[in-house]
């Protein structure tokens, strides 16, 4: 009798262990789930007090927007924990580096102060350049690096949008990377795998693709954020964070009669707990009498 309960006690002993292990995804049975327990579509949260000053008195220039805030370049850096990350590759002068760097610092401290993930996000972007040059493409990213090529950016409003882009694209490859050592091959960084399997962006990627290089045949451009963000996965991505965190009223908008778009939605509200920067409820203009309209690129909404 006596053996009989040691036998049982043990059983449940390793049973209890396997299933320990298993939770913690140890023995990476299978894929990991995530759930998205809320329907931010439904909940009205308010912006945050971080909505960018309009371009109302903005001094009109040719080329790139001319740059015209105001303040103490010293006393910002100070107050901030980029400014030794960002490289001027030209002549600025201290009011231009002043009005990229509080641009820019408005999307980092939103992502600081809101974000429910475990990493600090200063902590995660390696190098941003900003030149005045042309270029092939007004932008560069990668998991930890931004390059911004200005010449023709047009206004504060379209830098704005092309930072709160670009660091959707480290939000995406590195700030909410999740803890399985197995990866998924069927999304890589240039080539290279790196996604664990319970990464929150690979259930986002699969609302539209079956693979990085593959849209689902029966994905349509209603289902995207931008034509830009049918392109690939990553830019998909980095488009719907845009609108997420800049232009709200029009994804929540879209969300609420496209079901993709509303899973979209709730996924990069999930990461801000609801919480975004501006609402922007005069891009619903754009949507009042198509409800499948979608901008070509997020970043050059007028």
């Amino acid at each position: 009798m006596k053996e009989k309960v040691k036998i049982t006690i043990k059983f449940l002993v390793v049973v209890m262990v396997f299933y320990a292990f298993l939770i913690y995804n140890i023995f990476n049975i299978g894929e990991k789930l995530v759930p998205i327990e809320k329907d931010y579509v439904n909940i009205d949260i308010a912006e945050t007090n971080q909505a960018a000053k309009p371009d109302t008195n903005a001094p009109q220039g040719t080329g790139h927007f001319v740059a015209y805030d105001s303040g103490n370049l010293v006393d910002l850096c100070n107050s901030i924990g980029i400014c030794e990350k960002i490289n001027f590759k030209g002549t600025f002068t201290d009011t231009e580096k002043y009005t990229y760097i509080s641009i820019f610092d408005r999307v980092i401290q939103f992502i600081h102060n809101n974000s429910t993930g475990s990493k600090q996000i200063e902590d995660v972007i390696h190098d941003i350049e900003i030149n005045k040059e042309n270029g092939d493409r007004r932008w560069y990213a990668t998991r930890d690096s931004i390059i911004f090529n200005i010449g023709s950016v047009q206004s504060k409003k379209e830098f704005t949008d092309l930072s709160s882009h670009e660091m959707g694209h480290v939000t995406d490859l590195w700030y909410v990377q999740w803890i399985s050592p197995k990866k998924d091959k069927n999304y890589t960084e240039f080539g290279k795998v790196v996604f664990s399997i319970d990464d929150i962006s690979l259930w986002f990627y699969k609302l539209s693709r079956n693979k990085e290089t593959v849209r689902k045949p029966e994905a349509k451009k209603k289902d995207f954020c931008s034509g830009y963000g049918m392109s690939d996965p990553f830019e998909d991505f980095a488009e719907c964070f845009n609108l997420y965190i800049n232009h709200n009223s029009f994804f929540k908008q879209s969300a609420k009669i496209n079901p993709i778009l509303r899973k979209k939605y709730n996924i990069i509200a999930s990461i801000f707990s609801g919480k975004y920067i501006g609402a922007n409820t005069q891009d619903l203009v754009y949507i009042k009498t198509n409800t499948s309209r979608r901008p070509r690129d997020t970043t050059k909404i007028n």
